[in-house]
């Protein structure tokens, strides 16, 4: 390759970043703008609002190809051809044609977001990227409840498509299974519920799909029926779409959590290895500890949420053991079950007084070992949710965080690897609640909080710091990526529609960004990555800052 290839590939390479950083922008953009098309039946000059989104998708539709993203640009053409033909026609397009190009314009989100990953392969971090995005179907036959969750869902990052009748959701899922389903109970023009549909399907699946129900009624009756077939929420109209997508989020995280880790600590290594395979089998993950006195190392290491304890050891007995575990408050929620042929209840009680939760008898079968260490380790881990994390959001409360942080400054000076703080605050907040209600504010907060958990990695750490503040700790990312991460996220929250009073209305937040020097600690930090925060609301909010441009 000449020197001239090179500059020219270099410049090319160039104009498709600033290309794709512009699509940043002008996709959530355009998004606001495809959802107010719901209320364009009641404007006089309907035409007026159309013409500036079919130039929109013409110069999009005329771009992608050229910067790579061919189905972007065939998508948007084929959105800019449907403006076309509504502004040729005599009357305004009804909510069923409104209903298909918002769900068209699902796919033009879909294949940016695609197209994006694909350019930032090279650059980024895979576990950075969704690997997966969640299929939602949604069976509503009431247009505008359907259109505002479907475009509320998009947001978040899951592919949605909507069914009116009960025969189209029949034929989408004989050929893929959703990863949950939204229905409505009543359905006027159809012969069955929703329910008495989803509960005959249910029982030609080896595994159900998880379901939350929508409906107008909230009697008992009603609630009961949905139990019965299984439902995981319930959601009374006016439809709360936050509580709705945290619950969904919840389910889906619950599907895809990390499996319980089990400690056994047994002097008989084959008894061990038994107990070890059936908790392995059963989908959860074990560890053996043959000697007693390398029980803080295994502790620390694996970090179990259930304790199998045998109570006869050489050198030290299981209640002994038990007792030393709890001399560490870091271990003392962790629950400890005894494993014995002891029968006599006083002794067993005796040993439960001495650091113990539950004693199981040997001989135990398989599966009442498996449901007593299911049951244990499900409710710690709830309680440690509850103790650590924030009622509303479900993030680590301001404290947690905090240590959380200190953590991973250690981690990151011993392994060398970046660490980037953010800091967020939600834009005019109190106007919020003072128009809204402290209701909507609360439900403000929420939906931020889920698009945090929904579009950062795993391995990212967030905490509700303040009221309406965000502290996120970003392990192994330096401030640039975060500065990229940070502002997908805010385009996002800006085009995330929230519902007063049947009215439509949208919330921004600032940002401050900095990254940790070995010579800084938690404080510091934090303090400057809320300098930057205060430098963005200086300049006029809805922006991210970086601490360097300080300096």
């Amino acid at each position: 390759m000449t020197p001239e290839q090179s500059t020219l590939e270099q410049q090319l390479a160039k104009l498709h970043q600033q290309y794709m950083e512009r699509l940043q922008t002008d996709i959530p953009a355009l998004a606001v703008q495809v959802s107010s098309l719901v209320t364009l039946s009641s404007q006089p000059d309907w035409r007026a609002a159309v013409l500036p989104l079919k130039h929109k998708f013409h110069t999009l539709a005329g771009s992608a190809g050229t910067f790579g993203l061919p189905q972007l640009g065939k998508l948007a053409k084929n959105l800019e051809l449907q403006l076309k033909e509504w502004m040729a026609a005599d009357t305004a397009p009804d909510l069923s044609e409104i209903n298909s190009f918002m769900t068209l314009f699902q796919q033009v989100q879909y294949a940016h977001q695609v197209g994006h990953q694909v350019m930032n392969l090279s650059s980024s971090k895979p576990d950075m990227l969704h690997d997966h995005k969640a299929l939602i179907y949604v069976l509503e036959d009431d247009e505008e409840t359907a259109n505002h969750l479907m475009l509320t869902l998009a947001t978040f990052g899951y592919q949605v498509q909507s069914f009116k009748r009960i025969v189209q959701l029949d034929e989408a899922l004989k050929i893929r299974l959703p990863d949950a389903l939204i229905l409505d109970i009543s359905l006027p023009d159809e012969a069955q519920s929703g329910l008495e549909y989803i509960a005959a399907f249910q029982q030609t699946l080896t595994e159900s799909i998880p379901v939350l129900v929508l409906t107008s009624h909230n009697s008992f009756e009603h609630h009961l029926q949905a139990v019965r077939i299984g439902a995981r929420g319930y959601f009374v109209k006016p439809l709360n779409t936050t509580a709705l997508e945290a619950r969904l989020q919840r389910l889906l995280a619950i599907r895809g959590r990390e499996a319980f880790r089990v400690l056994i600590v047994d002097d008989d290594q084959l008894l061990a290895e038994h107990y070890a395979l059936v908790l392995q089998g059963a989908g959860l993950r074990a560890e053996i500890l043959l000697e007693p006195a390398k029980i803080y190392e295994g502790l620390s290491r694996f970090r179990p949420d259930v304790i199998l304890l045998d109570v006869l050891m050489p050198g030290c007995s299981g209640p002994e053991l038990a007792q030393l575990i709890r001399l560490q408050d870091e271990w003392l929620s962790v629950p400890i079950i005894y494993l014995s042929s002891e029968t006599d209840g006083e002794r067993q009680l005796a040993a439960l007084v001495k650091g113990g939760d539950d004693f199981l008898t040997k001989p135990i079968t398989d599966t009442a070992l498996i449901v007593a260490v299911f049951a244990r380790a499900q409710r710690a881990r709830q309680l440690a949710e509850m103790m650590t994390k924030d009622s509303l959001t479900g993030l680590l409360q301001h404290s947690r965080v905090k240590e959380r942080l200190s953590h991973e400054l250690q981690r990151s000076e011993r392994t060398g690897e970046p660490l980037s703080v953010v800091m967020l605050d939600i834009d005019h907040f109190k106007k919020v609640n003072d128009n809204y209600g402290h209701l909507i504010g609360d439900q403000v907060i929420s939906s931020l909080a889920n698009l945090l958990k929904q579009q950062l990695r795993k391995t990212d750490i967030i905490g509700r710091y303040g009221g309406e503040e965000f502290l996120l700790i970003l392990a192994d990312c330096d401030q640039q990526q975060a500065f990229t991460l940070v502002e997908q996220l805010r385009q996002s929250f800006a085009s995330l529609p929230f519902s007063f009073d049947y009215a439509n209305f949208h919330c921004t937040f600032s940002a401050g960004i900095c990254q940790a020097k070995a010579t800084v600690d938690t404080d510091q930090l934090i303090d400057q990555a809320d300098k930057a925060l205060y430098s963005s609301k200086h300049a006029g909010r809805n922006q991210t800052q970086l601490y360097q441009a300080l300096e």
